[in-house]
């Protein structure tokens, strides 16, 4: 009764996301360019946005012409001009964290991210530049990874050797099979299989069934619990119960999907989360519901959390700040936070 009276009461969050992308698109974006600042607010800089960001932003822009076709040019400007954060350095190119030309600084989790996101830009467009453009940057997405622990992929390259983390291998895995969606190739299927494997079998934990952080290079676990990490274990279980129908895959998506509403939902419709992790939940579990249709899914709880992010977790001008469970503080505002409530509003109320 609680949900259904609140549901009632809430604008439609679609509506409410597109009107801010409108204003995003015009107070974060950088003269002279189809890019756009990392944030804004008094003592911010010119700082263009960081490559995490931007990924968050593609998506989020992605959702946005898949319901609003007249907005496709403008995710192709800046599919287009994103390509700036493409570094050809060896020994494996990739997406650098910010724009050339600057010295190399590659996480193989943000070049996962770019992965997803320029598949979707691919379906939308059928310009196959942006599928080659995400097949090269999970070329170098897979460089980071070894035998060393018994698989799995590095965080960063300059750091390689330090952890192998749930944030590289999970969005790794669902990368590979996004892919896989569009060329049928045998070895992505193959390399997801093993990477989720590896992940659920040295990344859960098995007292509440959510993914711990990181596994350091001596063996010792970081068991700090990010929603994102869950997430892409929901949506890679789900694409390979999707492509290969075992029943094992579909479990595991279910599983992985309870135990995330347990810890992160509180009975109000609080998310107890950081928006730039916990829209990729939402997210997952919209896209478990739409290929897993038994049980029926989140999509109120999806809905709800974002109901209440909404009416009590802007600022007075519409703003939000990075938690999804408290009012912003201070005056900068990020862009991967807009994004973030932008791209989650968008997928589940569809």
């Amino acid at each position: 009764m609680l949900l259904a009276a609140l549901l009632a009461t809430v604008p439609d969050v679609k509506v409410q996301a597109l009107d801010l992308l409108d204003r995003v698109t015009a107070s974060y974006a950088i003269e002279g360019s189809d890019l756009f600042r990392e944030d804004i607010g008094a003592g911010t800089s010119a700082q263009v946005a960081y490559n995490w960001s931007v990924g968050v932003m593609l998506s989020a822009m992605v959702s946005a012409a898949e319901v609003e076709p007249a907005r496709k040019l403008a995710l192709v400007r800046y599919a287009d001009a994103t390509r700036v954060y493409w570094n050809p350095a060896g020994p494996v190119p990739g997406y650098d964290v910010l724009p050339m030309p600057k010295p190399v600084d590659r996480y193989y989790d943000d070049n996962a991210w770019m992965v997803m996101a320029l598949v979707d830009v691919y379906r939308l467009t059928k310009d196959r530049k942006y599928l080659n453009w995400a097949s090269e940057a999970m070329a170098y997405v897979m460089s980071g990874a070894d035998m060393k622990l018994g698989g799995g992929i590095y965080w960063r390259e300059s750091d390689r050797g330090a952890s192998k983390n749930t944030c590289s291998n999970a969005p790794s895995a669902a990368a590979l099979l996004a892919l896989y969606e569009v060329d049928r190739s045998p070895a992505r299927l193959r390399s997801s299989q093993e990477l989720y494997a590896w992940t659920y079998k040295t990344l859960r934990d098995p007292a509440d069934g959510l993914m711990w952080d990181n596994i350091g290079a001596d063996g010792s676990l970081g068991k700090m619990k990010w929603s994102y990490n869950t997430a892409l274990m929901i949506r890679a279980a789900t694409d390979l119960y999707r492509f290969t129908k075992k029943s094992s895959y579909r479990d595991q998506a279910l599983a992985f999907e309870k135990a995330s509403v347990r810890h992160w939902v509180v009975e109000d419709g609080a998310f107890r989360c950081d928006g730039k992790f916990g829209h990729l939940l939402l997210d997952a579990w919209a896209y478990r519901a739409s290929h897993i249709r038994r049980p029926a899914g989140q999509t109120q709880a999806a809905r709800r959390v974002l109901s209440a992010v909404l009416g009590r977790f802007a600022d007075a001008d519409g703003w939000f700040g990075s938690r999804w469970d408290s009012a912003p503080t201070g005056t900068k505002r990020q862009l991967i936070d807009q994004a973030a409530f932008i791209r989650a509003a968008i997928v589940t109320s569809r």
